[in-house]
């Protein structure tokens, strides 16, 4: 069984190292995505005009009166002074073709009090300009900018493997035999000496004390790239979890979505008469529309402030009623654990410390992918140096 679980260890850790270590750095960036950004683009979060905020409606009709060829899909509404409001855009179909119009996808910065455009840029763009850098990273740590859902599928299987992983190299730490304490201790212990011998240590080590803060990322992992194709489907064995309303919608046969009629300043209305009801306390932060599926979404509160994550209501493009609310802090256990994912993924369930920890654990992931592969090319040049011994 042993030889067995050397074996998955081995060539699991070769074929997802490059992977890992990707995403080990630029997860390690990406823990300070929005204060990295604003520090670069300075300007892109900057508003100077004081006064009331206007209503986020007005600022997607100023947008999208602007440049007709385009069409808002989400943004971001301040909630502290200062701060711009963050529209992005995608193409519009094109009557005469049917087809979208040939720009980028763009991203907005407005005033939110005098409604002037304070920047744009377009999004995912490569690569390490100062206004590209951040999104070209989010994007390549999430689906290494491959096209359609390839890199999402591909990084989910690798979030996969490495959950299993987790336990296959745990299990390789246990000694065989006994005082098994005495015995297991020295496998938590960084004894140096030769490159191989100090590359081992730290593979193992390093693996050991850290394992309990590597596991939750690996699953959030998955989470992040495979939500309803892997993880809801493994948790509700547990506890259950209803289908969210993109994927409820998604069900559904497209001449039952209906069509759009309902603005964004109706929906955020509906949102704020419906989230007062609801007791949500927190100020509307971001708010999309699903043109697929015909549905708005209003998010409530911050990632970074909510330990629990965001609380969201779903409104039906159409006459706006309420289609479903995933409220923090309630549901089934299932659904309180599945949003947990994001806010453990980023480490802001714990605030600052835990943007530190996922900082320094993404460098960790990284160092202990590159050690795998060091003592595996080791052995192997141990063992072809054996085979000529024996063959002379």
């Amino acid at each position: 069984m042993r030889t067995l679980l050397v074996l998955l260890h081995r060539y699991i850790g070769l074929a997802t190292a490059l992977f890992l270590m990707m995403a080990g750095i630029t997860g390690s960036l990406l823990a300070f995505n929005h204060e990295l950004d604003e520090w670069l683009n300075p300007s892109f979060y900057e508003a100077a005009a004081e006064g009331t905020a206007l209503p986020p409606g007005e600022l997607v009709e100023r947008l999208q009166a602007r440049h007709p060829k385009l069409q808002v899909w989400y943004m971001e509404y301040p909630q502290e002074t200062g701060h711009t409001a963050v529209l992005a855009a995608v193409p519009r179909d094109d009557p005469a073709t049917g087809k979208p119009f040939a720009e980028p996808n763009q991203v907005f910065y407005f005033d939110p009090v005098s409604g002037e455009q304070t920047g744009q840029r377009s999004w995912g763009a490569c690569c390490f300009q100062r206004e590209n850098f951040i999104p070209f990273i989010l994007e390549f740590h999430y689906n290494l900018v491959l096209p359609g859902n390839w890199g999402l599928w591909l990084m989910g299987l690798v979030a996969i493997t490495w959950t299993l992983d987790c336990f296959i190299a745990l299990s390789l730490t246990l000694p065989r035999g006994k005082p098994f304490w005495r015995k297991w201790s020295t496998s938590w212990k960084i004894k140096g000496g030769h490159a191989y011998r100090l590359n081992l240590d730290l593979h193992r080590a390093g693996g050991l004390w850290l394992w309990l803060l590597l596991l939750p990322i690996a699953i959030s992992s998955v989470a992040m790239n495979l939500p309803s194709q892997v993880f809801k489907p493994v948790v509700s064995i547990f506890s259950p979890i209803e289908p969210s309303v993109y994927e409820a919608r998604g069900r559904m046969p497209k001449e039952e979505l209906g069509v759009t009629r309902l603005s964004y300043q109706q929906a955020y209305e509906r949102a704020l008469e419906d989230g007062k009801r609801l007791g949500l306390k927190m100020a509307i932060g971001e708010l999309y529309y699903s043109f697929e599926y015909n549905f708005y979404g209003a998010g409530f509160g911050q990632h970074d402030t909510d330990a629990h994550g965001k609380s969201w209501l779903f409104f039906h493009g159409t006459d706006g009623r309420l289609l479903g609310q995933e409220i923090a802090g309630q549901g089934t256990l299932g659904e309180r654990f599945y949003r947990l994912q994001l806010p453990i993924h980023g480490g802001r369930i714990i605030g600052l410390t835990g943007q530190v920890l996922i900082a320094l654990l993404g460098v960790v992931i990284a160092v202990l992918s590159a050690t795998g592969v060091y003592i595996w090319w080791r052995k192997l040049l141990a063992r072809k140096s054996s085979k000529a011994r024996h063959r002379n």
